[in-house]
């Protein structure tokens, strides 16, 4: 039987009703079998084009790290007559933030067993490859307190140091003269060496000893062994205010578990004229190995707001970490970070260079810094190591963000 159609009044041939239903079962089936078709081509891209990456991962930067040779400081070495013991920590100097006029590169480290640190001159120039040529000693500084009294060197002990646009350095040291260590961050004239401002210290960090057993504070000879300011804050002068980072080389006495030791603060400081004040204060956590916690060997500050470089060593091994602090909780007003911290977001890492892939024998790593920059547009790294005949030793890396 022939079904019956319409005429609308353009004279337009309208579909009966059961002619409209086929229309739309076959428009359905088309529909679906499209949305079939993209729903397989988008399991197809995600499975096998598209590499899955994390929230976490998204908010890393993206660092390559190359390494590129190793120096050793002739031994014995001297200055002045005088011989050298090795070095402890290390900083690079900025051009245009300071008073000297020697061309070249210039690093200032730290004398492991007396209150001086020394001018170094790298020579990083080669006509094939990036590589580190020679180090020399171009001075001796004598640290003097704020009456231009030389330190005393029996009972002083250096932890770290940093460079600053105020044509100075920060290090931080601590008093040896008993078991109730009082830690101490100054500012340093670079050419006197004399102390011109101290940095305020939380009350949490200093020692307390009741009953004969320490309940908090930095632990005995465990002070301030890390230590950086943000390059990108640098100005002619140092007029405007800087960030200074901090952090010591052990767990406060009140943060540490029973069982590990792997809390450490890391202080947040602004650096003005007349004043420097805590900002705030953060979690980093520390890796373990089969035995025991890794030790903070040293961080550094990048040129991006919120990210560092982190060294750590183990007995084992050593490695070098990203950081970001931008989501991490301020813990300045939490007195202990014992036991479970559900609510409390540490600093993000993400392993960025493990040693043991190197190859070479590694001595006891105890320092780290940028450096200038290299031929290739590179951001220069190096670190500081001392082996078991107080030879020091610097290894050069190329920093590159791609």
């Amino acid at each position: 039987m022939v079904e019956k159609s319409i005429v609308n009044k353009h004279n337009n041939i309208k579909p009966t009703a059961s002619q409209h239903q086929v229309i739309q079962r076959q428009w359905h089936h088309r529909l679906f079998q499209s949305v079939g078709s993209m729903i397989l081509l988008l399991t197809l891209l995600t499975s096998c084009a598209l590499p899955q990456v994390s929230a976490e991962d998204r908010i890393f930067l993206d660092f390559s790290l190359d390494f590129l040779g190793e120096y050793s400081l002739p031994k014995p070495s001297e200055f002045n007559n005088n011989s050298i013991s090795h070095l402890s920590a290390i900083t690079y100097e900025l051009p245009g933030y300071s008073d000297s006029t020697t061309p070249g590169t210039h690093f200032y480290a730290l004398a492991e067993n007396a209150p001086e640190f020394y001018t170094l001159k790298f020579d990083l120039s080669s006509e094939d490859q990036i590589t580190l040529n020679q180090v020399n000693i171009e001075n001796e500084t004598i640290l003097k307190d704020q009456s231009g009294l030389p330190l005393p060197p029996t009972t002083t002990h250096l932890e770290s140091l940093t460079f600053s646009p105020r044509n100075s350095v920060f290090i931080a040291l601590e008093n040896l003269e008993d078991n109730q260590t009082l830690p101490l961050i100054g500012e340093f004239d670079l050419q006197t060496g004399k102390l011109r401002n101290t940095v305020p210290i939380p009350p949490s960090y200093i020692p307390t000893i009741e009953d004969e057993k320490q309940q908090q504070g930095i632990q005995a000879n465990l002070g301030f062994k890390s230590m950086s300011i943000a390059p990108d804050g640098f100005s002619p002068g140092g007029k405007d205010p800087f960030r200074l980072f901090v952090t010591t080389a052990a767990p406060l006495v009140q943060d540490t578990d029973i069982n590990t030791a792997t809390k450490l603060r890391i202080l947040h400081y602004v650096i003005a004229d007349r004043a420097s004040f805590l900002v705030s204060e953060n979690l980093y956590p520390l890796e373990t190995d089969e035995t025991s916690p890794h030790q903070l060997a040293d961080i550094v500050a990048l040129n991006q707001g919120g990210y560092f470089l982190s060294l750590e060593r183990s007995p084992s091994s050593s490695q070098i970490y990203q950081v970001f602090t931008g989501d991490a909780t301020d813990t300045s007003r939490i007195a202990s970070l014992r036991g479970q911290l559900g609510k409390v977001q540490p600093m993000r890492k993400k392993l960025l260079f493990d040693f043991k892939q190197l190859n070479i024998p590694l001595h006891p790593l105890t320092s780290m810094t940028l450096g200038p920059r290299l031929t290739d547009g590179s951001q220069s790294l190096l670190l500081m190591s001392e082996n078991d005949s107080e030879t020091t030793e610097f290894l050069l890396f190329s920093l590159k963000q791609t």
